[in-house]
């Protein structure tokens, strides 16, 4: 019986590590990928789901790549601003102007997918988005857990 427990309270330890490490591993995945490349991933996922047409492929590819390297080169930004400040945190205002800017760019993001697709492609695109809102969370959490 002891050996039992013993067994159950190892494995359950054991599984539960494995968890936390699936966000790193799938962050990793991505990390070497090109703009390009990722902008291609990306628009084959969303032709598979969506059933889109060449020319909506097209502008998807457009879409995605620039906002990509948008997201690149904010990166390399942060980086740098982070090594420059060793570290040191954002004000308030810095804060609150860099999620504005965020949100236009999610806004213009969203705006030009709605031009591109038809009305029930962005209506499953937006429930896909929800999805990946809600699910994204919960992996961000398990990540930042394993950092402290």
């Amino acid at each position: 019986m002891k050996k039992l427990i013993l067994t159950l309270t190892l494995l359950t330890g054991v599984l539960l590590t494995a968890q936390e490490m699936r966000p790193r591993m799938h962050h990793q995945k991505h990390a070497d990928l090109t703009a390009e490349q990722l902008a291609t991933l990306h628009t084959k996922r969303l032709t598979l789901a969506l059933d889109l047409t060449k020319a909506q492929q097209q502008e998807v590819q457009k879409l995605k790549l620039e906002q990509e390297e948008l997201r690149q080169a904010k990166r390399a930004e942060m980086k740098k601003e982070q090594e420059a400040n060793e570290g040191k945190k954002h004000s308030s205002e810095g804060r609150y102007q860099m999620e504005l800017e965020r949100l236009d760019k999610m806004i213009a993001y969203k705006a030009k997918m709605k031009s591109v697709l038809n009305q029930s492609q962005y209506e499953k695109w937006e429930r896909m988005q929800l999805h990946k809102k809600k699910h994204g969370r919960s992996k961000k959490q398990g990540h930042r857990r394993m950092g402290k």
